[in-house]
């Protein structure tokens, strides 16, 4: 991976220092911005994970009276839609962000709502790992649409790495990737200097490279779903081991 200060300058640049605020905005999901003017297409996004949510703890076997006072942590909240959506079912909602702006956008939109407490911002400020002391344990954690702005598959692994260390045991969760089947469109970034430029389609997963590799930072990966041929989404669901 290239040197960790260049990676993560060039991540930044994009989602909290470009000069294009509208597109920044607008790709971070922001409230009433840009696709999110439809109030109804914003607040979809976080009924979508809370749906995703429901499934996993079917999947565990959980009973649906259990989805109460989590401890969440959302690894790029954006513009907060999820945070939002997942209000009724978290009493503590980390969100891990590159970008300043994005947390106070988060938080911004939480004090709305007259939950000024809710939401914990956890600003990235060098490699994903450092944000394991600023995090006590979680039992809840997801992350949508994120994972395929990273600049590299190993800066992925390194998040999933990061993201274990912070789980309370048997904690769940859910995370979208784009995966790999072979088209040129979604095969990723060569260099981080290409970054700015590819930033929406920087990097892929083979669906069994990403399965591997969440059994190697810890988890016990339970399904995947959701494929999306038209975008190359996948969605996986999982457990910390």
């Amino acid at each position: 991976m290239a040197d960790q200060n260049k990676v993560h300058a060039a991540i930044k640049s994009v989602w909290n220092d470009t000069e294009n605020e509208a597109y920044r905005q607008d790709q971070s999901h922001y409230r009433g911005v840009g696709r999110w003017a439809d109030d109804n297409a914003w607040q979809d996004i976080g009924r979508s994970s809370l749906q995703k949510i429901k499934f996993l703890w079917r999947l565990v076997g959980r009973p649906s009276a259990s989805l109460s006072n989590l401890t969440a942590l959302e690894w790029g909240p954006g513009g907060g839609a999820n945070a939002f959506g997942l209000r009724d079912i978290c009493s503590k909602y980390y969100g891990v962000d590159i970008s300043e702006k994005n947390l106070a956008e988060v938080s911004r939109v939480m004090g709305e709502e007259g939950r000024p407490d809710y939401f914990q911002p956890v600003l990235l400020e060098t490699a994903p790992a450092s944000i394991i002391p600023k995090v006590n344990s979680v039992n809840l954690f997801l992350s949508t649409a994120v994972f395929q702005h990273f600049p590299s598959k190993e800066y992925g692994i390194e998040v999933l790495k990061a993201l274990r260390s912070v789980c309370a045991p048997h904690a769940a969760g859910f995370i979208q990737i784009r995966f790999d089947n072979g088209n040129q469109k979604y095969r990723g970034i060569a260099s981080i200097d290409e970054y700015e430029q590819s930033h929406i389609t920087a990097n892929s997963y083979p669906l069994d490279d990403f399965w591997d590799a969440l059994v190697a930072a810890g988890f016990q990966p339970l399904a995947i779903n959701s494929l999306r041929t038209k975008n190359n989404y996948a969605t996986y669901y999982m457990l910390a081991k």
